[in-house]
């Protein structure tokens, strides 16, 4: 009786070539939806004023922080639990999430408009108000089910292609003379249109019928990741409303048009997490340990070749985009560049390896300890030194919070292989 010896190799072979494809459907789905924003916004840069400019980066900034709120934390837990489910159980977290999620987006929405609307000229507060009304709709976005379930394409006909249509359809209506109010407007209604249809689609009986233990259950396990969520969007999220705060309107233009170039690396860097969080638990907890030394391989790599780029391309970029006068310098692309290292890693060492591990405590701890320098470095280095100096405190930041998240990934993830009593090289070779 002979053994194949070579049985290995296509195996293997196999599961490279189909981890590949994942991380291409991630990846190339949330890159259509980059590139309609940056056909919108370089017409809003040149036929509208800086206030306009301005008050449309606001509204994103503050609603992207009450999509957060609203989120509560099912991007970062829920994944893993659904692509764990059966049918049935997936059925009830998708209708628990609704009932646990909607009356918080009520409030953070109305909340997120009236901030943007006071912080705004007069002549653009409706359409800042309007813009962060649309933006906190991402908090109810089913994002996170597909992830879970390792399926990118709903994703794009769902969210990613209506809005898509909507934003070129606002670009042309600002072309003829229409106002920016158009671009708010119409991605309120693909972002409420698309995520209904899923819902009804996947769990439309069991959205009418509410378990109250499953809500109270899940308002007790989500908060840390809340947590998290929202002080990484303290200096993240809001950071473009923190530094309109304490820095001119022309330092603030630069620092948005930064922003929004950093914003490509950031997407790209979540495509790249959305692929690898549900893959890192499906083989089990056998496996568990390599697949994370492969994510953070890949998370590593991605986020050098991005410092680099945006550190070197972004000032052209954002000079061809949006004009010279909004475009940002070097040191403040540089700033950018080390951000995207920092989220890069923090992604794989805490989104990712401290979620999978069950740390959800201390992936919090992390966050909210680099909220605070976050948020104080942006409004120093905003008020000091303005763009530069807003742009370097997020990049400190963000590889400061990711050192962090990563020593403590390889303590408990130490200790967990000693509580199990097995060798550390038996782990590493599985």
């Amino acid at each position: 009786m002979t053994t194949p010896t070579s049985a290995p190799a296509p195996h293997r072979t196999a599961r490279v070539v189909a981890l590949a494809r994942r991380i291409a459907a991630f990846a190339g789905v949330p890159f259509l939806s980059l590139v309609a924003p940056f056909v919108f916004l370089p017409v809003l840069a040149r036929l509208a004023g800086t206030d306009s400019w301005n008050a449309i980066a606001l509204g994103q900034s503050v609603g992207g922080f009450a999509a957060l709120v609203s989120g509560l934390g099912y991007s970062t837990l829920a994944p893993p639990y659904v692509a764990a489910a059966t049918p049935g159980q997936r059925r009830r977290l998708v209708a628990t999430s609704l009932h646990v999620r909607v009356p918080v987006w009520i409030v953070a929405a109305v909340v997120s408009v009236v901030v943007a609307v006071l912080l705004t000229p007069d002549a653009s507060r409706v359409d800042a108000g309007a813009m962060a009304f649309a933006m906190s709709l991402a908090g109810l976005a089913p994002t996170w089910y597909w992830i879970g379930v390792g399926r990118a394409m709903p994703i794009l006909w769902s969210e990613v292609l209506p809005r898509t249509a909507a934003t070129l359809a606002a670009t042309g209506l600002l072309v003829i003379g229409a106002g920016p109010i158009w671009y708010p407007v119409l991605l309120t209604v693909v972002m409420i249109a698309g995520p209904a249809v899923i819902y009804w689609r996947i769990a439309s009986r069991e959205i009418v019928s509410v378990d109250r233990d499953e809500v109270v259950a899940v308002l007790r396990r989500h908060p840390p990741a809340l947590i998290a969520e929202m002080a990484g969007g303290a200096y993240n999220a809001l950071a473009v409303t923190l530094v309109r705060s304490v820095a001119p309107a022309a330092q603030t233009a630069r620092y948005v048009a930064g922003d929004k170039a950093y914003r490509i690396g950031q997407y790209s860097v979540s495509a790249l997490g959305n692929a690898l969080q549900g893959w890192v638990v499906e083989a089990g907890t056998a496996r568990m340990g390599r697949r994370l030394r492969i994510v953070v391989l890949l998370h590593g790599s991605f986020g050098v070749v991005g410092c680099v780029a945006m550190g070197l391309v972004g000032p052209w970029l954002t000079t061809f985009l949006f004009s010279a006068k909004v475009a940002m310098g070097e040191a403040t692309a540089w700033g950018f560049g080390v951000a995207i290292l920092g989220i890069t890693l923090g992604t794989a060492f805490g989104r990712i390896g401290l979620i999978t591990i069950g740390a959800r405590k201390a992936f919090m701890n992390c966050v909210v300890g680099a909220a605070i320098v976050g948020v104080t470095g942006l409004l120093v280095g905003g008020h000091l030194w303005g763009a530069n100096g807003a742009a370097w405190a997020l990049g400190l930041t963000e590889v400061l919070s990711a050192a962090a998240q990563g020593i403590v990934l390889v303590s408990l993830w130490r200790r967990r292989t000693a509580d199990q009593a097995l060798p550390r090289a038996s782990v590493e070779t599985q």
